[in-house]
């Protein structure tokens, strides 16, 4: 990969890593608080044990620790000049975008369950909005809970993009490489193809032949000079 594409592709894959890391520490935090919490009354669990879906948050904790690893992986091979820079890029690129697309989509489907079975997100959020209208306090960490899980609903959205942009780049730099290498080829090959003709019959070609020539007081003088001749037509050979 080209030194003018390396930096917005370093640019591309760090902001990818620091947004799935804050999606991954809010996920993992939400069902933190869940687990401890999830017996007590604010929750009303004894009543509807199995009323919570808890796969959008897994999800979401599964797909970011994702986009971590393989775009830390694409900010090593931009370093290291013996991994392909533009091949790992590519295809990091790839399955980011994939996981991004999927944790974008899964925890918004899961959503739209609601009330017939809720998410974190819409249990809570759903709390906090009755608090606000009726002037009374959520339960405790109810609407952090649910500021947390919007985030984390919709930070998706920016991490496809920037994968996008970085699936843009490597697949730019990969068609970059390939076209001067082909030119490259074909120079190589124009030349050695000229430097390989045959000589044919009837080029010009310079001939040396010695003449003896005799100086005014009589000795003798031996010079080579060279003469312009023709290859003989095929019919005057022999």
């Amino acid at each position: 990969m080209s030194s003018s594409l390396r930096l917005p592709a370093l640019a591309f894959a760090s902001l990818s890593i620091a947004l799935s890391i804050a999606v991954l520490a809010c996920s993992a935090r939400t069902l933190a608080i869940f687990n401890d919490q999830h017996t007590t009354n604010a929750w009303l669990l004894p009543i509807w044990p199995n009323h919570f879906d808890l796969t959008g948050l897994k999800l979401l904790i599964g797909t970011s620790t994702g986009i971590v690893v393989l775009n830390a992986v694409a900010v090593v091979a931009l370093f290291v000049p013996s991994m392909p820079a533009s091949f790992t890029v590519l295809l990091s690129g790839v399955l980011s975008s994939i996981l991004a697309l999927v944790a974008l989509i899964m925890p918004s489907l899961l959503n739209n369950e609601a009330p017939r079975r809720d998410t974190l997100q819409t249990w809570t959020c759903s709390w906090h909005d009755k608090s606000t209208f009726s002037g009374q306090q959520p339960p405790a960490q109810f609407s952090t809970l649910c500021h947390q899980t919007r985030f984390t609903t919709f930070t998706p959205i920016p991490m496809l993009l920037f994968q996008l942009l970085l699936l843009a780049t490597a697949a730019y730099a990969l068609f970059q490489s390939r076209r001067l290498t082909n030119a490259r080829a074909h120079r190589t090959g124009g030349e050695s193809g000229e430097m390989e003709k045959p000589l044919e019959l009837g080029d010009y070609h310079a001939q040396p032949s010695f003449d003896t020539k005799r100086t005014v007081n009589g000795s003798p003088k031996s010079g080579v000079s060279t003469s312009v001749g023709t290859v003989p037509a095929k019919g005057a050979l022999g």
